[in-house]
């Protein structure tokens, strides 16, 4: 090998390694709140002059920026004070997306996952795919003007929808595929017939990846809820529908299609004819109070608090289907935990009880049930999420490697 030949050799290996320190130095600002060069250093375990012109290079880029130190504790001398940086969440942001039956969503957070703003559109269940697609896009635009924000400022966009599916080779209806004569599967009203990323993306300016809401409200539930400090769960969905999704060490397990945790397609069950009595209870008290529908969740839940038999049995049959669909994938996956998240999760001890029991009797271990500390924000957060972990992968990303 020639001389120039070795040369090239060692600046292509020294150029890599720049770039892995690089990157190895983000990730290090990203994983804290603030750092000194001494803790650059030791993190990374770099010299002090490599330190230097790592921590040189992100303050130009801007991705790092000198920051207040923290409060002098009690007791170290007196002395120049280090200097601390810190990663600049504002260096870019993010929006998720909940397009669903009877609302859309959308909230915006920085690259730490500090939720910014939000905006909700109430629709109503039978609105066409055009003019839900178009509230979804109002919603995002509404919101991010609320946090003081230009459509260039958004880095990513994830989206959920009901019955939607997302698997490794892109995003599709499930019913768009074979599906079992026997099964009861669920979209939104026009929504097998257009392509959803395709609408958003060109209204909005930018490629938005869309995924199954169920599934987004379990990773969010992961990220900032009730699973935090659970890898492995099983999450129930109970609101204007019912859904589940599973995590499996701390990731959404999608499957081979994407159809992971679509136990709700099977009409043994019995989601769906719950789902449709309780809507149903739920209309009657909305008509005899004068009240307008969409609530209907919250009036049945509110009329068994007051002891209405009907109102109680209707809530306490819908508990107890929802943990039979439980106990199936709990059976199957061996969760540390159930997490009970929706609407109707709020629904306190009328809710959760029948369902601990019914689960109880159908699972070989017990099993903790936890409820979601998530709140209506659980789909959008999760497709946040989703957007988030695009960026930081790409910031994190060695290139040429």
């Amino acid at each position: 090998m020639s001389q120039d030949t070795a040369a090239g050799g060692r600046m292509g290996d020294s150029s890599l390694l720049r770039r892995m320190n690089l990157t190895a130095a983000l990730k290090t600002f990203l994983d804290a709140e603030a750092l000194t060069l001494r803790d650059l250093r030791a993190a990374i375990g770099v010299s002090r002059p490599t330190a230097e012109d790592l921590l040189a290079e992100l303050l130009t880029e801007g991705k790092v920026e000198e920051t207040t130190p923290p409060r002098r504790l009690p007791g170290r001398g007196a002395g120049r004070p280090a200097r601390y940086f810190r990663f600049r969440a504002e260096s870019g942001y993010v929006s998720g997306l909940d397009i669903g039956a009877h609302k859309v969503m959308a909230v915006v957070t920085d690259l730490r996952g500090t939720a910014l703003a939000s905006h909700r559109i109430e629709l109503d269940p039978a609105l066409p795919a055009a003019e839900r697609l178009q509230a979804a896009v109002c919603a995002a635009r509404q919101c991010w003007s609320t946090a003081g924000l230009e459509p260039g400022d958004i880095s990513a966009i994830a989206c959920g929808v009901t019955g939607t599916l997302h698997a490794a080779e892109g995003v599709h209806d499930v019913r768009e595929g074979p599906v079992g004569a026997g099964l009861a599967p669920y979209s939104l009203p026009g929504f097998t017939e257009v392509d959803v990323a395709a609408e958003l993306s060109a209204e909005l300016g930018k490629p938005v990846a869309v995924a199954n809401d169920v599934k987004l409200a379990a990773l969010a539930e992961h990220w900032k809820g009730a699973a935090r400090e659970h890898r492995d769960v099983v999450y129930m969905f109970a609101g204007h529908r019912a859904g589940a999704g599973v995590l499996i060490g701390g990731q959404v397990h999608q499957g081979r299609h994407g159809a992971a945790g679509e136990i709700g397609a099977m009409p043994m069950l019995g989601w769906e004819a719950a789902v449709d009595r309780l809507h149903a209870r739920g209309a009657a008290l909305a008509a005899s109070q004068g009240v307008t529908p969409g609530r209907e969740g919250e009036l049945v839940i509110a009329s068994a608090a007051r002891q209405d038999a009907e109102s109680l049995a209707v809530l306490t049959e819908f508990s107890e289907v929802l943990a039979r669909g439980a106990a199936v994938l709990a059976l199957a996956v061996d969760p540390e935990v159930v997490v009970l998240g929706g609407g109707m999760s709020r629904g306190g001890a009328i809710v959760t009880e029948p369902f601990r029991r019914e689960l109880a009797r159908w699972t070989l271990v017990p099993i903790e049930v936890l409820t979601s500390t998530m709140g209506a924000d659980s789909v959008a957060l999760g497709a946040a999420r989703t957007a988030l972990d695009a960026v930081l992968a790409d910031l994190l990303a060695v290139p040429g490697s």
